[in-house]
């Protein structure tokens, strides 16, 4: 996994502790205007984003800790990067595998990505994280983006 450790950035880290209920849309609308913002895409980004998500849903009913894993393709990226946004209480995203099924995510791990051929091993890095029960209750009980960057920062260097 460590060839993909420099995507994982504390900038690109975000945790959502408010009460409201988001929907997915705003979710991706959320991650795009801050990575436009902070220069890893182009302003067509959260667009694209949102018409894939349409398209080939990315929730994953993962156990104990379903994920979302949204992303789209390399001519909307300026610099590569993993976005992961933790929510408290948690958001719908259409499954992966059963479209018609809804799943409730509390993580959302945004691939960000200039080269699509690095695609598959941040894919499985991401699986390696939301499989990893201590890591994910880690996270779940981060109360900063520093937190959430050191114990993903932990596996992924290993």
């Amino acid at each position: 996994m460590e060839g993909i450790s420099p995507l994982f950035l504390e900038e690109t880290i975000f945790l959502i502790a408010d009460e409201k209920i988001y929907k997915g849309e705003e979710i991706l609308e959320f991650i795009g205007n801050k990575l436009i913002k902070l220069g890893y895409v182009k302003e067509t980004f959260t667009a694209a984003l949102l018409k894939r998500e349409a398209e080939y849903p990315t929730g994953l009913k993962m156990e104990p800790f379903p994920v979302a894993i949204p992303h789209t393709d390399a001519e909307y990226v300026v610099k590569p990067c993993i976005c992961i946004v933790h929510l408290k209480n948690g958001v719908e995203f259409h499954e992966m595998i059963n479209t018609n099924e809804i799943v409730k995510v509390n993580y959302v791990f945004c691939i960000v990505l200039a080269n699509s051929d690095k695609q598959t091993g941040a894919l499985q890095s991401i699986i390696s994280i939301a499989s990893n029960s201590d890591m994910m209750n880690g996270i779940g009980k981060a109360h900063t983006s520093k937190d959430v960057f050191e114990i993903v920062n932990k596996l992924i260097r290993v």
